[in-house]
């Protein structure tokens, strides 16, 4: 299964280059609470809502700041020891 993840680096240049320089900052820029920025910006999935609010608030496009992360590999060695 594939999952979103926000290359943290590359926003925080962004967010610094216009002056938004803290995790709160960043927060109420894109309108989410400062703990769900945070735990983003620390590797957790943003959601939709997340998503949609970077790119909209920042001239972005999803592939400057988004990955697409393919977990599959791990998860399939992780079944493979289960089973052995």
């Amino acid at each position: 299964m594939a999952t979103i993840a926000l290359n943290s680096k590359r926003i925080r240049e962004i967010c610094a280059e216009r002056g938004v320089v803290t995790d709160q900052d960043f927060a109420h820029s894109i309108g989410v609470d400062k703990g769900t920025a945070s735990r983003v910006l620390r590797g957790q999935a943003p959601g939709p809502k997340f998503i949609s609010s970077v790119l909209l608030t920042y001239p972005v496009k999803f592939e400057d700041v988004f990955t697409l992360v393919d977990d599959a590999p791990a998860l399939a060695a992780g079944r493979k020891r289960r089973a052995a």
